[in-house]
């Protein structure tokens, strides 16, 4: 505090000496232009008496520094630190100048009749370009002395001129060390076209990005367009590369919205900005009133669903969150997680399996739960093709134990995590997805139970899509492979898959089942070249895609509901329910019971045959569909192939384990 009140001290000092000397300037000009300027003031009342020349002239320049001087520490001049002065400091400094020149004039105006305020009027400009001048020379010769050192800077396109553009730019100004020279902004509304953001001009749309990026020889652009669909980003990349630009993303819209965008939110661009979708909105107050005090259990705990339903479910203050899985090296790395992210979380680890139907019922009946979310299930597409048993017992026996166990201790609410493979399957994984379905729907209210399965399709990052093996591909040098050239999936990240499950079981009202709207199909192909640019590599030149053909089970693309289930919106526009089916209660368990005889014996035709009746839209696809399909076959060619073999076309099968 001392040394800011010697520093405080010292500069009003240089001030006072600057002040002075700059009236002492206007009044020797002012002298030549008009010598008789100084006897207006003596005709003054209370300045009439003094005879003295220079007494009259020190007691007008003493004022002129008291006005001054009290103008500036209004306007906080002495805060800042010159040396880095900028756009701001210098608007406060004009500002104070010009404010006491006002007042100055004023006055003389008020005494003298027009004769004077000439005097103040040049004195003001006298001060602002002596006290301008030493205030901001060190940084002009600073910034002189930067051109001269530092290194070139690269050339940057910013598309999006909207908030988070105009922070990009802030922090791009503010810091130039990091060597980026902003050129222009292009944007979609055209009504900004050819104005000026902030300083910079609007040099187009994104349309126009090869172009400009030609003509202005940008070297990067940083994309600020966060609410921007995964297409509208996807677009923008191509052109990039076309020009050979690098591209890099500013996607948090929370550091945005509170004004804290920085250089560090600038990153480069992840898979998950490619989705072609835009962030779902979620009723935290409807889920945190379904949640918060209450005992939660989810099965499946370690997995990829299963460790951000944890997650999230910490963050709704629970009674109780019961983490059950049968993997203890993934249950003991979510439970560290939670430890170290919410000490204070009452939660219990519970190492076991939801086929041992004896530790089931013990566990729901020793804790209790309010809610059970059953995520846990064996997913991989090709390991249940070949251990059909394994989907029995795990995907439906182990469902058909919690079901029960939660009845029987009157569970509020019983949420099935399901799959679009279950709709008109042609796995055995899609197949004992939709009997748990058909088990959920066949409860539907039982013993104050409500059972509801929220259907959804793959998410990014998950160890069951085909992003991993992508991944690892990519890292040994190739090649990647690709099942087919046509084959789609719907994606979503596992955080807003797991928001909006929340927010689905929050909502059922029992014996639904909700639809998770996945936005746009994208092909498996088109993720696998984004996947190769993103690592910096060009596709062919340094990692080349191979075709596999499709595999057993799996769908060419994948559906949420077929056309008999029909489809209802919901008041949360990313979820949608299907219509209630009636099913026989009896019938099925009669069936179930079949299927598990046949799993114990390990009868797989005996499991497939029995799926077909329980599921009359299952259509194995057991056979390696690339022995009579090759992938180079243009797409009627693959129709007439599908119709000779007797398979419908229009919901043909298909890609690898999750993809």
């Amino acid at each position: 505090m001392d040394k800011y009140k010697i520093k405080l001290s010292s500069s009003v000092v240089v001030d006072i000496f600057l002040i002075y000397f700059a009236f002492l300037l206007t009044y020797f000009t002012c002298t030549r232009l008009n010598p008789d300027i100084l006897s207006h003031f003596g005709q003054i009342a209370f300045l009439s008496k003094i005879t003295s020349e220079f007494l009259l002239l020190f007691l007008l320049a003493t004022s002129v520094t008291l006005v001054r001087i009290i103008t500036f520490l209004c306007f906080r001049i002495y805060k800042p630190i010159w040396r880095y002065a900028g756009v701001k400091e210098f608007r406060a400094f004009a500002t104070a100048i010009g404010i006491s020149s006002l007042i100055l004039v004023s006055i003389s105006v008020l005494l003298t009749r027009f004769d004077t305020w000439t005097l103040f009027l040049i004195d003001g400009i006298y001060s602002a370009i002596i006290i301008g001048f030493i205030k901001f020379s060190h940084g002009i010769l600073r910034e002189g002395r930067l051109k001269e050192v530092a290194p070139p800077r690269r050339k940057v396109l910013i598309v999006g001129a909207g908030m988070a553009g105009i922070g990009v730019l802030k922090e791009l100004r503010a810091h130039p060390e990091k060597g980026y020279l902003p050129i222009g902004f292009i944007d979609d509304n055209t009504q900004k076209v050819g104005k000026s953001v902030a300083g910079l001009e609007v040099l187009g749309t994104t349309r126009d990005l090869t172009y400009i990026a030609r003509k202005r020889e940008i070297e990067e652009v940083i994309i600020a367009m966060p609410s921007a669909p995964g297409g509208k980003i996807r677009d923008i990349i191509r052109q990039c590369e076309y020009r050979r630009c690098q591209f890099k993303i500013v996607p948090n819209i929370h550091a945005i919205l509170e004004g804290k965008v920085s250089t560090s939110h600038i990153r480069e661009v992840k898979l998950e900005d490619l989705l072609n979708r835009s962030t779902a909105p979620i009723d935290l107050a409807e889920i945190s009133k379904n949640l918060s005090g209450k005992r939660v259990m989810v099965t499946g705990a370690g997995g990829s669903i299963g460790s951000e339903l944890c997650r999230q479910v910490a963050k709704l203050d629970p009674e109780l969150l019961i983490l059950f899985g049968r993997g203890e090296n993934s249950i003991y790395h979510i439970d560290m997680e939670l430890r170290e992210s919410d000490p204070h979380l009452n939660r219990e680890l519970i190492i076991g399996d939801i086929r041992d139907n004896s530790k089931v019922f013990q566990i729901t009946e020793k804790y209790r739960p309010h809610i059970i979310f059953h995520a846990a299930a064996h997913k991989h597409v090709k390991f249940m093709e070949k251990h059909p048993d394994e989907a029995v017992k795990n995907n439906i026996l182990g469902t058909k134990n919690l079901i029960d166990a939660a009845i029987e201790n009157h569970v509020e609410t019983f949420i099935l995590v399901s799959s679009d493979k279950s709709v008109n399957p042609t796995s055995v994984y899609g197949a004992s997805k939709r009997v748990t379905e058909m088990l959920i729907q066949c409860k539907a209210n039982q013993n104050g139970t409500k059972f509801i399965a929220v259907r959804f399709g793959n998410v990014i990052g998950s160890r069951a899509s085909v992003l991993p093996n992508f991944k690892r591909q990519i890292a040994k040098g190739g090649p990647v492979t690709v099942t087919h050239r046509e084959a789609t999936r719907y994606f979503m990240t596992i955080p807003e898959a797991v928001q909006l499950l929340i927010q689905a079981g929050a909502m059922g009202n029992g014996g639904e089942i909700l639809m998770l709207d996945m936005g746009e199909p994208i092909k498996i192909l088109d993720l696998a070249r984004d996947l190769i640019r993103l690592s910096g590599l060009e596709i062919d030149k340094d990692i080349k895609i191979d075709f596999t053909g499709l595999e057993a089970g799996e769908k060419l693309y994948e559906e949420l509901l077929t056309p008999q289930e029909g489809v209802t919106a919901t008041k949360h526009q990313r979820i949608f329910v299907s219509q209630m089916e009636h099913i026989e209660e009896e019938q099925l368990f009669s069936h179930i019971s079949e299927l598990s005889q046949f799993a114990d014996e390990l009868d797989t035709e005996g499991i497939i045959a029995k799926f077909q009746e329980l599921v009359p839209t299952y259509k194995p696809n057991r056979e390696f569909i690339q022995d009579t399909i090759t992938v180079d076959k243009t797409e009627s060619d693959i129709r007439r192939h599908l119709i000779n073999t007797n398979q419908d076309p229009e919901v043909e099968d298909s890609n690898t384990t999750k993809q």
